[in-house]
């Protein structure tokens, strides 16, 4: 059974993170990288959310996020 979605507080910071199972290398090259940069700066624009901070690391990633509003 699914869990329901949950609600984002507009008034809260958001640390989000994912690792790569075993420690295997997430980000191998330097293009790796700009496209993970650029797929954040799409979901930005298209969803409005704040990035706060981010930090990319070769088999995980952690982003800060504030969102706007309720929902």
């Amino acid at each position: 059974m699914p869990r329901r979605p949950r609600m984002a507080t507009g008034e809260l910071l958001y640390h989000v993170l994912n690792r790569r199972v075993g420690h295997a290398p997430l980000f191998e090259k330097p293009a790796d990288y700009a496209a993970f940069e650029q797929v954040l700066q799409e979901a930005q624009t298209r969803t409005g959310v704040r990035l706060v901070a981010y930090c990319l690391m070769p088999n995980h990633w952690h982003l800060l996020f504030w969102p706007r509003a309720d929902g």
